[in-house]
């Protein structure tokens, strides 16, 4: 039997709701702008923010201000910093009703009986994926063993060293391990480097980058990806 491994951020559950809701509180009047555009953009500075973070490039506690500064500016909106952290406290509030989706539950529940081992491997601080993972309820379906945050295990994807501490703790071999998750750059191209397979959970629909790394697997939508499972 084979092995599964999801990511958890805008794979498990909608990440675009909660910055969705304080865009349309502070910003939607400012800019005709599509949410799922800024979105997208916010998302690639978020990745940017961590790794400078923990580089010690800018400060941990800039994160969240440096992704929306840069993502606002791209279309034109002066984000102040005390701006910035009101978006964060708002963003937070709706993060807190966050929940996984129907079609979601039914794949992470099939996935239970029909896979030998599941688990999740997130990018992150303890303390906030920690409570994203207690608000989901993962529990219901991951042991608390098989949960895995990158700043716990001392590794974030797309290091490989990431996905090589979880192969160790959970006694996978590669060749059997799938990821699925979301982000090409992070999920798709740190997975592959690991030797695992890969579905590319691409609902966003973003473009493929260019390159010799591919998924196995690319998917769009929760129906494609539980008929991709059926079929692993």
């Amino acid at each position: 039997m084979k092995n599964i491994i999801f990511d958890v951020d805008d794979t498990l559950y909608d990440l675009m709701e909660p910055f969705q809701k304080a865009h349309e509180e502070l910003f939607a009047d400012q800019t005709d702008a599509n949410c799922e555009e800024l979105f997208k953009a916010s998302r690639t500075y978020s990745d940017e923010a961590f790794y400078m973070a923990i580089e010690g490039k800018i400060p941990n506690e800039d994160e969240f201000a440096y992704r929306i500064i840069k993502t606002y500016k791209d279309v034109g909106i002066d984000v102040k910093r005390e701006q910035a952290k009101t978006f964060e406290e708002r963003y937070r509030y709706h993060q807190n009703h966050i929940h996984v989706p129907k079609e979601i539950a039914d794949i992470l529940t099939m996935c239970q009986s029909d896979f030998e081992k599941i688990g999740v491997l997130t990018n992150g601080k303890v303390k906030n994926q920690g409570k994203k993972i207690q608000k989901l309820h993962l529990s219901n379906w991951f042991d608390q063993n098989t949960m895995f945050i990158s700043d716990e295990i001392g590794a974030a994807k797309p290091d490989v060293q990431a996905f090589y501490k979880v192969q160790e703790a959970m006694q996978l071999k590669p060749e059997e391990t799938w990821f699925i998750g979301d982000t090409f750059e992070v999920d798709v191209v740190g997975a592959k480097n690991a030797g695992w397979h890969v579905i590319w959970f691409n609902h966003r629909k973003r473009p493929m980058p260019e390159g010799n790394i591919v998924p196995d697997i690319e998917v769009q939508t929760a129906k494609e990806l539980k008929k991709a499972l059926q079929e692993i």
